[in-house]
């Protein structure tokens, strides 16, 4: 390879270790946001009991009140039970009386079910309590793991982007544009080796994407330092110099 294109290779590995370190940050990153999710999730399923709790006790509390009046009306229709003067005014009150101690009944019923159900949200709630402190540790375990990669990353990271910026720095303006428009298209990926498909025959394939390079294009690379690129993938093509010789023909 010609002299700028051993630049840009030398960009490109350069690049690929800071992108390589970089990774490992974000996947630290990532896991965090994944756990803030988590968090999130269980605060909603928290909000959503506590307000199916309220709803619910408000209910309760009015279907108490409820009972209270029923008893209320049922201590005066017992009162006037004993008053009635006539056996038809002792039926009907009687009657009356009757029900409405089956609607009380019914209700106290409707209440007591209510309450079970009440003291279910309330385990559920504590549960969603629990669940969330175990993940809030997790949470710190791994904001504690993004800072430790970080500052172990950060003497590496730095050296490589000084690095990074001196091997940039021995590419040609023209190659360097468009070797970092390349890289943005193809996820800082911007070259790809060739490899030789067939040890008998001339074929060829980019490793990049594993299509096709045509021996024009080898031969391209072999002559002329100039980036040549795959036709599929857009990658900057360049050759090994340790197989380079075995490929001239």
């Amino acid at each position: 390879m010609g002299a700028t294109l051993d630049a840009l290779h030398r960009l490109q590995e350069v690049e690929m270790q800071i992108a390589e370190l970089r990774k490992g940050i974000d996947r630290k990153v990532r896991a965090v946001k994944q756990q803030e999710s988590r968090i999130a999730e269980i605060d909603a399923k928290i909000k959503q009991q506590r307000d199916s709790l309220r709803m619910g006790q408000m209910e309760a509390d009015r279907l108490d009140l409820d009972v209270k009046t029923r008893e209320a009306e049922i201590a005066k229709l017992r009162s006037a039970l004993q008053l009635a003067k006539t056996n038809k005014e002792y039926s009907a009150i009687l009657t009356q009386l009757n029900t409405f101690k089956a609607d009380s009944s019914k209700v106290e019923d409707r209440v007591l079910a209510l309450m079970g159900d009440l003291d279910k949200k309330r385990a559920e709630i504590d549960a969603l309590g629990q669940q969330r402190q175990a993940e809030e540790a997790r949470l710190a375990e791994l904001q504690g793991a993004v800072k430790e990669v970080e500052a172990r990353s950060k003497t590496r990271l730095d050296a490589l982007i000084a690095e990074r910026q001196e091997a940039a720095a021995a590419v040609p303006p023209s190659a360097l544009e468009f070797f970092e428009r390349v890289s943005r298209k193809n996820d800082g990926e911007a070259m790809a080796r060739i490899i030789r498909t067939n040890p008998k025959r001339a074929e060829f394939a980019c490793d990049g994407c594993n299509m096709s390079i045509t021996i024009e294009q080898v031969n391209a690379i072999l002559s002329r330092d100039e980036a040549i690129t795959c036709n599929i993938c857009g990658r900057i093509l360049y050759i090994d110099p340790a197989v380079a010789p075995g490929i001239r023909k």
